[in-house]
């Protein structure tokens, strides 16, 4: 459980600093913040929601860099 929750860390570090800045948008700093909080719904929550988060955190992340890069 701790080493999905450490890989969802990391993942969601990566995630933050591929978001665009968020200038003004209301509930912008909340956004940024978001990804940390799956981490702490990884240790509480049942191993398989945890591997999901990880998943689509990660695909998202890689989604993000890939259009980044590809602009």
């Amino acid at each position: 459980m701790f080493v999905i929750a450490a890989g969802l860390a990391v993942v969601a570090w990566f995630s933050v600093r591929l978001q665009p800045a968020t200038g003004g948008v209301p509930g912008g700093k909340l956004v940024r913040l978001l990804p940390d909080g799956t981490v702490l719904a990884t240790l509480v929550l049942p191993q398989a929601a945890g591997i999901y988060l990880l998943t689509t955190t990660a695909w998202s992340a890689a989604e993000r860099a890939l259009l980044r890069r590809g602009s």
